[in-house]
């Protein structure tokens, strides 16, 4: 059982990235002073959010002042689109018609990385410097082919992309610079997370462990029976089932009670690549057994986000 502790991306820390602020593609123009009308769209590089106008007929005000009146002028509508995979919610995505290449320096130690929500992408390359030296890459396959299992299917099954993936291998350098590229296959690419920072062991994840999914959509019928959806965004619930020698039990408490606020990275098999256990989220509940003199029981539930 890993978490990864996300480092928070800084004006400082994102060195370059070839998704533009503001992207005219995508509609995105800097605000400057000046009168707006109700409904106008500006983004302001200093905060990185999108905002739109809801005084009627228009206003004056900065952004960043009117989401703040009382009533507001203006209305926080989202991140930009180049700091939308840091903003921690899934759902929101960098997007991109080509390839996309983010260029990270923490300047810390990182020994991990991870991205979810990730679309259309052929393949991603995750690659370290150190002092200018390249002392790792790796390059992703964004496929799974877990469900082929012989010449037809190979031939027949649809093709699956990954939606995530997590690198766990990283050397541990306080001075290593992330170099990442997407590769788009096609259309529009999109990264909806992008986490790197600090691995640490809570024990390990046990047969026992399971998934539930929080569809967070809208299905009711109307009196002839037929269903209306209003389809919303779903998340993963975790529950692991885990243990950890009885040593361990003073640490392990401490770090979930470091974690009750932070959205982390929990990932219950850190030999695969695309693990499905793999969750960026908060933990709800935890429960720490002390069931022998040696060995603890744990269970972890982790909702993770949308």
């Amino acid at each position: 059982m890993i978490v990864v502790r996300p480092i928070q991306t800084t004006d400082a820390t994102l060195t370059s990235s070839s998704a533009p602020e503001p992207d005219a593609s995508l509609g995105e123009i800097a605000w400057a002073a000046g009168t707006y009308n109700l409904g106008d769209e500006r983004v302001k590089v200093s905060t990185h959010r999108r905002y739109r106008v809801t005084a009627d007929p228009s206003t004056t005000d900065d952004p960043e002042v009117g989401v703040l009146a009382n009533p507001p002028t203006w209305v926080d509508i989202g991140p930009t689109n180049r700091w939308a995979m840091f903003d921690g919610v899934n759902g929101t995505q960098t997007l991109a018609d080509d390839d996309l290449n983010i260029v990270i320096t923490p300047a810390q130690l990182i020994n991990a990385v991870a991205a979810f929500n990730v679309t259309g992408a052929n393949s991603v390359t995750v690659t370290m410097t150190a002092d200018s030296v390249e002392v790792y890459t790796k390059t992703i396959l964004m496929r799974d082919n877990s469900a082929i299992n012989g010449w037809y299917d190979y031939f027949f099954e649809p093709i699956i992309e990954l939606t995530r993936f997590v690198l766990l291998d990283l050397p541990a350098y306080p001075n290593g610079v992330l170099d990442i590229t997407a590769e788009i296959a096609g259309g529009e690419l999109g990264i909806g997370t992008l986490v790197y920072g600090r691995q640490t062991s809570l024990g390990t994840a046990v047969y026992g462990t399971g998934w539930q999914g929080l569809d967070f959509s809208v299905k009711e019928r109307d009196e002839f029976g037929n269903f209306n959806i209003v389809r919303r965004r779903t998340a993963d619930l975790m529950d692991y089932d885990c243990f950890l020698p009885k040593n361990l039990f003073g640490f392990v408490k401490n770090q979930l009670k470091s974690l009750s606020t932070v959205p982390t990275v929990w990932i219950g098999n850190p030999s695969d690549i695309n693990d499905g256990t793999a969750v960026f989220g908060y933990y709800r509940d935890a429960q720490i057994n002390i069931t022998t003199p040696s060995v603890i029981d744990m269970t972890i539930q982790v909702e993770g986000l949308t």
